[in-house]
């Protein structure tokens, strides 16, 4: 009987490139820019922080506008018209529009409804300062006794009241940029885990395809036991 040696198993046949249902799936989508979990996470955080400054606003001006010598009532109207007016004055902003005009229905109309939105703002400014204690700090006296100090409190003060007032703009408007933004790069997240997926089953199945094709092979061949005989080839 001829001697028989093992012969070559993979010949090559079994590499995934050439095979059509391989490339067919093949992860060709340009990737997100961005993880999906970053931009769900930025939203959850600007909105629950946007709503938060506006919890922190509002209850700031009421603080503010418990100093001043008003009933309680008018200080709980004054803040909640201050938060609601902002809130819209800020959707329309976002939207491109301009809230100090085209509102009052016409041009005087127009530059009174101009004139007592900014002065809600500034009413809101005020609140804020007065809330953080802002007020006692402007006194000729404390001016007197210590002038650089008090004008740093009093612009520290006048800082934090600014961007209290304006915090929650600025949040939601960079939420909504975000949400509208990440749009293009959600969608692209989604098709690369649907073809990562699909790439993934293709190349299970082909394992599987390979092991059995392999095994199959296998079974035909003839064993050679000439290294038994002292050759060289083992």
């Amino acid at each position: 009987m001829p001697k028989r040696r093992i012969r070559k198993v993979n010949s090559g046949h079994y590499s995934p490139a050439p095979t059509a249902a391989v490339t067919s799936t093949a992860i060709s989508v340009t990737p997100p820019r961005v993880s999906p979990w970053r931009v769900d996470l930025a939203l959850l955080l600007l909105t629950v922080g946007g709503f938060a400054a506006i919890g922190a606003d509002s209850w700031m001006s009421w603080e503010g506008f418990s100093t001043m010598p008003i009933d309680w009532w008018i200080a709980a109207i004054l803040t909640a018209i201050v938060a609601v007016s902002q809130i819209g004055s800020g959707i329309i902003q976002a939207l491109g529009g301009d809230p100090f005009k085209g509102i009052g229905g016409s041009t005087s109309a127009d530059d009174w409804w101009g004139i007592t939105l900014k002065g809600l703002y500034v009413l809101d400014i005020f609140s804020n300062f007065a809330g953080f204690g802002g007020t006692q700090y402007l006194s000729i006296n404390a001016l007197w006794a210590d002038p650089l100090g008090t004008i740093g409190l009093l612009l520290w003060n006048a800082t934090l009241a600014v961007l209290l007032a304006f915090g929650d703009e600025i949040l939601f408007r960079l939420r909504d940029r975000i949400a509208i933004g990440a749009q293009k790069n959600q969608q692209l997240a989604k098709i690369r885990a649907i073809q990562v997926e699909a790439h993934n089953k293709v190349l299970d199945h082909y394992r599987k395809l390979a092991v059995e094709q392999a095994e199959a092979a296998g079974q035909n061949l003839s064993v050679a036991f000439d290294w038994l005989d002292g050759g060289d080839n083992v």
